[in-house]
Formats: structure tokens, sequence, C-alpha cells
């Protein structure tokens, strides 16, 4: 996985799917939310995401942060509407960022 941001907009490339790539998102989302109150973030090419972050995003979310969750796996999508996430946490389904 790997990680990079501009502004209020992450870029998430590969499957999130360790501790360590958790860490990574928290890290990343606190730097920017410090900063602004919508976070974007886009999973180019993830299929799988981990339950420390949905909930993490969650709470952000809870806490008053706009979060848009771009994903371009419709698996991925299908798997956040199942879990009826796609109004909370503001998902779209996407092409890939070139």
């Amino acid at each position: 996985m790997t990680i990079s941001s501009k502004q209020n907009i992450i870029t998430i490339s590969g499957n999130i799917k360790s501790v360590a790539h958790h860490h990574a998102i928290v890290q990343e989302i606190d730097r920017i939310k410090e900063e602004f109150n919508l976070i974007k973030i886009h999973l180019s090419d993830s299929i799988s995401i981990t339950s420390s972050v949905i909930g993490y995003l969650c709470k952000l979310v809870n806490l008053g942060h706009n979060i848009e969750l771009y994903v371009t796996n419709r698996d991925l999508h299908t798997l956040l509407d199942d879990l009826n996430l796609l109004q909370t946490l503001k998902v779209q389904q996407t092409t890939p960022l070139r």
C-alpha cells in the first residue's frame, strides 16, 4: 500500500490489510483534519479495507468531519453498501485517478 496526499485529498493505492497500513492512514488523516473539515479519500485499486480503518472513518464522521470515500473496485463498493456505509462515508464508485 502507498499513500499520498495533497491538501485535503488522500490517495491510497494497493490493498489496506495490515496494522501498519491502518497507522499510516490514521496518521495522514490526523495531519489533514487539523486544517480541513472535508477529507476526500481515493482508494485506487484497493479490494479491501480493514475494520479498524472503517471504524476510524465512522468515528471522524460522528465527531463532525466530512468524509468522502471514492472507490474504484466494484466489490469494495458492494461491501461498503452491505455494511450500510454508503451514506455515512459518502461513498462513490469512480474510475482510477491518473
